[in-house]
């Protein structure tokens, strides 16, 4: 096994490779698109049963906004408004994901503190920039800031017009659930990375929005293919696609 050690702004990091980039059974699931849930479509359009049939890790949002979804390790949590992370029933239904079943074939030790910038740069340095890959941080956070919305009813608005529940925690170890999705396909997923977070006691979480890392584990899991489930195009009346 081959290690590289990289510095950057003042980290130290180790990488260990274990490339495994053509496994034909290493798929990633996609519920609905992105982009219909960034224009308003927050309708259910699978359940968290049907998810963990095609992942163990992932990211999403459940129906109406009702909470965001945390996949890891087989467990499905859900973080509503208030913040506060809880199981879900395998029968909720669920607007938006992204799942696959995790197996890293890239690791990273990261030693030093680190912004969410230097995150981002330090993994742009590394992830093959045309793949897809999931990504798990697990790491002590000198802080964390997320979000939540509360529960939106029709008629929707825009994901841009609905009001974000903010929280913030300071020296807490948690786990980023993301994936890196190249620009060009953002119809699929947020681009360039999507990450959510959840402490390691799974209380809280929510998407990240900013993170300081004192210290990290990096797993990147790259995909060889993908799958996508639409939405009924009953539900998607009321957007535009096309724009």
């Amino acid at each position: 096994m081959r290690f590289l050690t990289f510095f950057l702004v003042g980290s130290v990091v180790m990488i260990q490779s274990d490339p495994r980039l053509n496994r034909q059974s290493d798929s990633l699931y996609y519920a609905s698109l992105n982009e219909a849930i960034y224009q308003g479509q927050y309708d259910g359009v699978t359940t968290v049963h049907e998810l963990q049939t095609h992942g163990d890790f992932g990211v999403g949002s459940e129906e109406k906004l009702e909470s965001e979804l945390v996949l890891l390790n087989g467990v499905a949590y859900g973080i509503p408004e208030n913040g506060k992370a809880r199981v879900m029933p395998k029968y909720s239904k669920i607007a938006f994901a992204a799942v696959k079943f995790f197996m890293s074939d890239k690791k990273i030790f990261v030693k030093e503190a680190m912004t969410m910038k230097e995150l981002e740069s330090l993994l742009d340095s590394v992830i093959t920039q045309n793949a897809f890959a999931a990504i798990r941080v697990k790491a002590t956070f000198s802080s964390v800031r997320y979000r939540s919305f509360e529960k939106q009813e029709q008629p929707y608005k825009p994901i841009k017009e609905v009001e974000e529940k903010i929280f913030t925690r300071s020296s807490v170890d948690g786990d980023l659930v993301g994936f890196f999705t190249p620009k060009a396909a953002e119809v699929l997923n947020s681009p360039v990375y999507h990450f959510h977070f959840i402490d390691h006691q799974k209380t809280t979480g929510g998407h990240l929005l900013d993170c300081s890392i004192a210290k990290a584990e990096i797993d990147i899991d790259y995909t060889s293919e993908f799958t996508t489930k639409l939405a009924n195009p009953s539900l998607l009346q009321h957007i535009d696609l096309n724009e």
